[in-house]
């Protein structure tokens, strides 16, 4: 009777490392193991699972597929074209201006982007002296359209203009400096060269050319021919080698004016202010002479019949 006692805490014993190894068991599986018999019924049931794709970057088994990349919004519609703006018809401008600057001025309030409008009205503002009404709107004008500034009415517009009272006459060499591109350095030059005008227009005239933003926007022969005029002794070769190359008949009166002979000593001769560099001069106007022959002579075939 005594044995059967004995094997009873030992079957106890046994029966309790038993549950404690399997509890071991469980806790040291890796969740990847654990998941994995989780889903054996679903396997077993449906079949396979398909394989992942492996990973390019750590090649570990079960690591998640990059999220696809989100749609691209719709391309936005282009913005609609804008619209021409309103023109004037030719009947409506003519007998605007039969009657006179306050029916222009109403349909420039009409039609205010409409340049044959703008340039009409500019024009009468000037007929009746109103210059700095004339001159708003010759820059608006210019604004909309930069093509007017080759007007050769408003052109003369405005160097009567500059030739007025000091008030306006600074607002045309401004204007001329500012908003007529390679145009407005000729017109200053014109006003600085021009024998009607006063000594104190030409000097502000003659001061704008000067500045870095006007010799940026004009031309080469403009440049050089006001380099010319300004000289107090002779000129360089390399001026003359740009005069030979750019030159028009701007610079070409300066370069006639050093060949001239200037009496020198006191036995009343003759000779050049220039004569080192005369014949550099001289085939430099040789030069200019046929450039501007070529410039008035027609190209063949554009005669009329």
């Amino acid at each position: 009777m005594g044995r059967p006692k004995a094997a009873a805490p030992l079957a106890a014993l046994g029966l309790l490392a038993a549950t404690g190894l399997v509890c071991g068991a469980v806790a040291l599986r890796s969740p990847t193991a654990v998941a994995v018999l989780e889903q054996e019924p679903s396997v077993a049931a449906h079949g396979p699972a398909p394989t992942a794709a492996p990973s390019g970057s750590s090649g570990r088994a079960g690591a998640p597929s990059p999220e696809p990349a989100p749609a691209l919004d719709p391309a936005e519609p282009d913005a609609p074209a804008k619209a021409e703006p309103a023109r004037a018809q030719a009947s409506e401008l003519e007998r605007a201006q039969a009657e006179g600057i306050a029916a222009l001025g109403a349909l420039a309030q009409r039609y205010p982007e409409d340049p044959p409008v703008l340039r009409a009205l500019a024009l009468a503002q000037g007929r009746d002296k109103s210059y700095a009404a004339a001159l708003a709107t010759t820059k608006r004008l210019f604004e909309i359209a930069p093509e007017e500034t080759g007007n050769d009415e408003l052109k003369q517009l405005l160097l009567r203009i500059a030739n007025g009272p000091p008030e306006v006459a600074l607002t045309a060499l401004d204007l001329m400096a500012k908003q007529m591109g390679s145009r407005g350095p000729d017109l200053l030059y014109e006003v600085v060269t021009a024998p009607r005008f006063g000594d104190w227009i030409r000097d502000n005239a003659s001061k704008q050319l000067l500045d870095p933003g006007v010799r940026q926007v004009a031309s080469p022969a403009l440049i050089v021919a006001d380099d010319l005029r300004r000289l107090t002794g002779c000129p360089t070769k390399a001026l003359i080698a740009r005069a030979r190359e750019e030159g028009d008949v701007r610079a070409l009166h300066y370069i006639k004016s050093l060949l001239t002979p200037q009496r020198c000593g006191a036995r009343m001769r003759t000779c050049l202010k220039c004569g080192a560099v005369a014949k550099d001069l001289r085939a430099t106007a040789s030069v200019i002479e046929k450039r501007k022959k070529a410039a008035a002579t027609p190209p063949v075939g554009s005669a009329a019949p």
